[in-house]
């Protein structure tokens, strides 16, 4: 079933994207790491701001007071580690080696059409650039008559 669908440059590696109507909930980043990715680099910039706030600097110091007190309360002797037999490793005959070519064809195989990089739905020859329901920013005024 074809989807209308819209393309948009990932705000993270700046790949173009298609996603389809039924996937589209206002992406702005790729289907693979560019989420995850750029939450991590959100999250520890917002770490950096609060560390250097006095209060997280506190909160910092007393965290880490707890943690090296934890630490001098784990005093345990290990020993020496047993060193392992140096064993050989089996080589493989040359008559055994096999390559296995990889025989899958290819996901997509019409060139023309457009896919969407979430689900993999087949989608309109159109694409849009805007979301389908954009919410209105303009305040709609009554007069009265």
């Amino acid at each position: 079933m074809c989807r209308s669908a819209r393309l948009y440059n990932c705000t993270r590696c700046h790949r173009q994207v298609i996603i389809c109507s039924h996937c589209d909930h206002g992406q702005r980043y790729c289907s693979g790491s560019c989420s995850i990715q750029s939450r991590r680099e959100k999250q520890q910039q917002a770490n950096a701001r609060y560390q250097s706030t006095t209060r997280g600097r506190h909160c910092h110091a007393t965290r880490q007071q707890h943690y090296r007190q934890r630490k001098k309360q784990k005093v345990t002797y290990q020993g020496s580690v047993d060193l392992a037999s140096y064993d050989l490793l089996l080589a493989e005959p040359e008559g055994e080696k096999t390559v296995k070519k990889a025989t899958t064809s290819p996901l997509f195989t019409d060139k023309l059409a457009n896919y969407c990089c979430f689900c993999g739905c087949r989608c309109m020859q159109s694409l849009r650039w805007v979301f389908l329901h954009q919410q209105s920013s303009q305040v709609l005024q009554v007069h009265p008559f």
